[in-house]
């Protein structure tokens, strides 16, 4: 039987993830990306005109490092600080490529210009490499790991094209310097909000941020530790949402004090992707910062009327900073997402992955989880590639949009109603779910059982609480079941929970033997 072959498109995080795992169910898989770098999104393009996606020069990570390693690729503390900027992030992003020799399945310079379902249930796939030919391939199976930050997303704001200032989406943001001595003025409260905010605040004459509902803002560390070293695996599945939510909420009051009025959410702190930036507050409260809790009524010549009668004049900048077209895919059919009749806070997709009525096509990067993205990405490339080798099976259409109905009202339930938080998850829960059919859910009778069969009961134990207790990192689902390697996760989890911060002579061992090779999962 031919093995299966996998298109994948986009050589970011998802998809580089992605091929490592096809490559190692012993998949034939090739990633097609139009960039002259592996990377994605994490690429910094100082030529914001380009319209390619990009962060900006002061981003750093939100997710600290032990929780952004990937399971068999541990972050080095030695190599990189608790949290980092977008170069090092990068870096380790190209050591993981070559580590697993990734670079001869890599087709860069080359477009994806569509990608067609035929009747067999195999793709034809349409790309052309930079100056050269279209070219036609049949797949098995169509990976679009291209995420969903691509297109902005800029409402219509009337009078929008009278200003006669600057008006940009901070998509197209990249450093503070040309703002210095502006009014500017910035309109939503996401995560791209807090980090421009900061930056240009102590630059510029005057900063506002205008709101319609306020947002929950995290700080990167709380009493000295890791945000995420504050949450555990026995927290998020044990303890019930609404105690959980209240103690976190207390936490934060405590360490940072209520937030000012004007950005006190209405919402709970777990029903949004909740932003992180250690001194936004800070800058609020010492006024270099000023939130308008109110939407945009119109855009004048000059300045920006809010629908609660605020007017502000004299405005240079507006930075629209209103989120994506999260349904942007011109390689694929119109309705892999949605459909027309689908409400815009929800996805139809199995799994926040499969679209129900294209069997053989995959949608990695788009489930934004409570948590970290680098060990969700690992966890959909595994559920991914589990599929596509015959592991894991899937139930039939119907099922599948039982299942999406069950979970689209649960998700109504719980999350803000937005198109920005259509496929919002929660850390723990969405990985296990995609990764029980692998036998790899650390549960807690299966880690207590370990204790007494492995014939090291107090290592288990540590291992077990660790775990359970300590923070959430993703070589939790490396200690069992298809794909596991127990040696190198319980070592990650062992030192992650410890006063230990070196890499451990078993983790400086495993990782060598390794370079250029993909372990096959038996």
């Amino acid at each position: 039987m031919d093995k299966p072959r996998v298109a994948i498109v986009g050589a970011g995080i998802s998809g580089l993830v992605s091929l490592k795992e096809c490559l190692a169910e012993g998949l034939e898989a090739v990633i097609f990306d139009d960039a002259n770098q592996i990377g994605g999104g994490w690429v910094y393009d100082p030529d914001a005109s380009s319209g390619r996606s990009s962060i900006y020069s002061g981003c750093m990570l939100n997710s600290c490092r032990d929780a952004t390693a990937f399971s068999d690729f541990p972050l080095d503390p030695s190599r990189y600080p608790d949290f980092f900027r977008h170069e090092l992030f990068r870096r380790y992003i190209e050591e993981y490529a070559e580590h697993f020799a990734l670079a001869k399945h890599i087709r860069l310079r080359t477009k994806v210009l569509e990608c067609l379902p035929l009747g067999d249930g195999t793709w034809k796939v349409r790309v052309q490499e930079q100056g050269g030919e279209v070219e036609e391939h049949t797949y098995t199976a169509v990976i679009a790991a291209t995420g969903h930050l691509s297109r902005p997303k800029t409402p219509g704001f009337p009078g929008k094209d009278t200003f006669e200032g600057v008006f940009l989406h901070s998509h197209y943001y990249r450093s503070p310097g040309r703002f210095e001595g502006k009014r500017v003025v910035i309109i939503g409260l996401g995560a791209s909000t807090l980090d421009i905010a900061c930056e240009v605040g102590p630059q510029a004459k005057e900063l506002r941020v205008i709101a319609r509902r306020g947002a929950w803002v995290l700080p990167r560390f709380v009493l000295g530790k890791p945000l995420e070293a504050w949450d555990n695996r026995a927290t998020q599945l044990w303890v019930p949402s609404g105690i959980a939510q209240w103690a976190q909420k207390q936490l934060l009051h405590f360490v940072d004090g209520k937030p000012p009025k004007e950005l006190m959410p209405d919402h709970n702190i777990m029903s949004q992707n909740a932003a992180v930036r250690g001194d936004f507050l800070e800058k609020v409260r010492s006024g270099l910062v000023k939130i308008e809790r109110a939407g945009v009524e119109r855009i004048t010549p000059t300045g920006i009327v809010c629908t609660n009668g605020t007017t502000f004049e004299d405005v240079d900048v507006i930075i629209s900073a209103t989120g994506y077209d999260h349904y942007d895919l011109p390689f694929l059919p119109a309705d892999v997402a949605r459909s027309e009749s689908t409400p815009p806070h929800l996805v139809d997709l199995y799994k926040i992955i499969q679209p129900p009525k294209y069997r053989n096509l995959f949608l990695h990067g788009w489930a934004e989880p409570i948590g970290s993205l680098p060990p969700t990405a690992e966890a959909q490339a595994r559920y991914t590639a589990g599929v596509l080798s015959g592991r894991v099976k899937v139930p039939s259409e119907e099922k599948m949009y039982a299942e999406i109905r069950a979970d689209q009202k649960k998700h109504a339930e719980h999350y803000i109603h937005s198109e920005r938080h259509a496929s919002s998850v929660h850390f723990a829960d969405y990985i296990d779910d995609l990764l029980r059919p692998l036998g790899a859910v650390p549960t807690f009778p299966k880690m207590l059982w370990r204790v007494f069969s492995t014939g090291h009961p107090w290592r288990s134990w540590k291992v077990l609480s660790a775990v359970w207790f300590g923070m959430p990192i993703t070589a939790a689902w490396r200690v069992c079941g298809h794909g596991a390697d127990p040696a190198l996760a319980e070592e990650a989890l062992l030192r992650v929970n410890s006063s230990n911060k070196d890499l451990t002579p078993r983790e400086k061992e495993v990782l060598p033997e390794r370079r250029g090779k993909v372990p096959a999962n038996v």
